[in-house]
């Protein structure tokens, strides 16, 4: 007897089994199938159960590298992708210290004119001398470029010459007297702040602006004339008396140019040239012989001023004995000019006197020999 099958029974059979079919067919692409009930998929290897000649074997993963010492590293393979580190510099200082002997010759002249400053009364001229010094000089560099020097230096002018000239009508006839000079002294010092414009492993240049500070005193011994006016020291004065002091103190502004220029092996050459655009003199003329209480007679010393200008050179050949410890001979060259009055007033007993023109030349030339020791680098960060 045959059993009624209703439509949706049917429907839902036929739903089920299509529905199973598509699984069946779509599990191998949709979606892993491991573990599966039907055929093992790992590992396929030849004579192992389940085997299929047309899948491919299974490929073992590739040995780890192992980086030693003795194959390149990959930083290393890649080092080309780096760019190096800028250079840092860092702030440090080094100076150089050294002793200076100075073996110095010049001359002193000085110019006095009457009140209206036309015509020309006396000229006093000490030359010839000689003197000795010894000084003591420095220089700190900045790794900025600016740079700190000086020297300070005192000394003997032993020996030299006064031709002490008075001219008519002032004085008739002329009179021209010389005595000896000894027993002058020279001091001295400078100091300057710069900057290196140019810094060259061979080749340094450097501006600078500073002051200079000369005091000089010459003193004349005797007297005896030379000219045609016996009235002036026409009996000689003997030469172990002291007939003339004159002390100067010389005040100075710098505006000047320094180089190093390395010659080759331990050899260097230094070179200093500077422009004294403003000089202040200030000094003072003790003639001894006139000093007293008559009429006419100078009650002491009598000051004297003046401004001017003047200039410096500088050069000295240096030898390193090691890279801390240099030698060097130099030379060098001063001079000064200045025009200014002799203040002649109320110091003249029983004389109303006035100021008087002068003119001021002083020359400091000569050789020197030096040694130095260099200190540091040292890094600025421990001082500022």
């Amino acid at each position: 007897m045959a059993r009624w099958v209703s439509p949706a029974t049917a429907v839902f059979a036929i739903a089920v089994v299509l529905g199973t079919a598509a699984i069946a067919d779509a599990a191998p692409d949709e979606g892993p199938r491991w573990p599966s009930i039907y055929e093992p998929h790992w590992p396929n290897i030849p004579g192992e159960t389940g085997y299929d000649a047309s899948k491919p074997a299974p490929v073992p993963a590739p040995e780890r590298e192992i980086v030693t010492g003795s194959v390149q590293s990959p930083v290393a393979k890649r080092w080309h992708d780096f760019k190096p580190a800028s250079t840092i510099v860092v702030p440090a200082f080094e100076g150089e210290l050294g002793l200076r002997y100075w073996m110095n010759f010049g001359k002193t002249a000085v110019n006095l004119y009457d009140i209206p400053g036309t015509a020309m009364v006396s000229r006093l001229t000490y030359d010839g001398l000689q003197g000795h010094a010894v000084e003591m000089f420095g220089r700190v560099d900045h790794t900025s470029g600016l740079y700190l020097k000086g020297y300070v230096g005192i000394g003997i002018i032993n020996r030299g010459q006064l031709n002490d000239e008075d001219f008519p009508p002032f004085i008739s006839p002329y009179s021209s007297t010389m005595s000896d000079q000894r027993e002058g002294s020279i001091a001295y010092a400078s100091a300057d702040i710069g900057f290196n414009v140019i810094r060259q492993p061979g080749f340094r240049l450097g501006a600078y602006a500073g002051y200079h500070y000369l005091d000089q005193s010459v003193s004349a011994y005797g007297c005896g004339q030379v000219g045609s006016n016996g009235a002036i020291c026409g009996n000689p004065i003997p030469n172990n008396v002291l007939v003339i002091t004159q002390s100067n103190h010389w005040n100075s502004l710098r505006l000047g140019l320094d180089a190093t220029v390395k010659l080759g092996g331990p050899f260097s050459l230094s070179l200093d040239a500077a422009w004294l655009p403003y000089v202040k003199l200030n000094g003072g003329d003790s003639h001894w012989l006139r000093i007293g209480t008559m009429p006419g007679d100078f009650t002491g010393e009598i000051p004297e001023d003046g401004q001017g200008t003047g200039f410096q050179l500088e050069a000295a050949l240096a030898y390193a004995v090691n890279s801390n410890v240099k030698v060097a001979v130099g030379g060098r060259y001063w001079r000064m000019d200045a025009s200014g009055l002799s203040h002649f007033e109320n110091h003249i007993v029983g004389v109303n006197a006035s100021p008087q023109p002068v003119d001021w030349k002083v020359e400091s030339y000569g050789v020197y020999v030096q040694g130095s020791f260099k200190f540091g680098p040292y890094p600025t960060g421990g001082f500022f």
